[in-house]
């Protein structure tokens, strides 16, 4: 055999092999709603760089777009995205009942937070006697009547003015916004504490998505990058006042 057909024959070897490794480690794409902290842009937010380090450890390249929740979450019901994220889990609803599936792994806790005016009592077991508002991605969390917010700062405003009872929301969003706009009229307590996962196409729970990120998670916990990268918003609630 001529020394052509030796190189042509371990070339080819090479690139089937090379194109074999390429097909295994295929490209994702991860839709992440847009939130103060969370994902401010495609560039900047804590679940950026929790994307960021899952393509570190995957050895799949990610591609990452952040749209309005409700679009984000639309892209990976369709299959538009191979992933959604972040969602917090609605212990209410049964899994079977829904148009997607939740992540194997959990991947952090959300701290919703009661905003109220520090001059009116609020019973916290008889919140649907009040006027509340929550982000308007979450109305259905609650089993009482609560009301879309159209922005995170308009309702604590708002709470802090005394026109409306209440806000609820994850204190990592909120909390920032109270004390950069000196708001000492609003008092705050726990109102529950979620389970936050990631949105896969329906049947993508134990597929091949959700094993690429349960294998990337495990890795992020192990090597320390999880805790480095999370810990801004995967905190146990403070019981501060403002």
């Amino acid at each position: 055999m001529s020394d052509f057909i030796r190189k042509t024959i371990m070339l080819s070897l090479i690139f089937i092999m090379f194109s074999g490794v390429q097909a295994l480690a295929r490209d994702l794409k991860a839709s992440i709603a847009k939130m103060p902290v969370y994902a401010e842009s495609k560039y900047k937010g804590v679940l950026v760089d929790f994307v960021k380090a899952i393509e570190a450890v995957s050895g799949h390249h990610i591609e990452i777009e952040v749209s309005p929740f409700k679009l984000s979450m639309f892209l990976a019901k369709i299959g538009k995205a191979d992933f959604h994220l972040p969602l917090i889990k609605n212990p209410v609803i049964r899994e079977d009942t829904l148009d997607y599936d939740h992540s194997t792994e959990t991947i952090f806790h959300v701290n919703f937070v009661l905003y109220s005016n520090k001059n009116k009592e609020i019973n916290k077991d008889s919140l649907k006697d009040y006027y509340i508002e929550t982000d308007a991605a979450h109305v259905e969390y609650f089993d009482f009547k609560i009301y879309p917010s159209p922005k995170i700062k308009t309702s604590l405003t708002k709470v802090d003015e005394g026109r409306i009872d209440g806000f609820i929301f994850a204190d990592v969003a909120s909390d920032p916004i109270v004390r950069e706009n000196n708001l000492k009229n609003i008092r705050r307590q726990l109102y529950k504490v979620f389970e936050v996962k990631i949105v896969l196409p329906k049947g993508g729970r134990s597929g091949e998505i959700d094993g690429i990120l349960t294998s990337a998670i495990k890795k992020l916990h192990e090597n320390g990058r999880y805790k480095e990268i999370m810990d801004v918003i995967n905190n146990p609630y403070e019981d501060w006042q403002p």
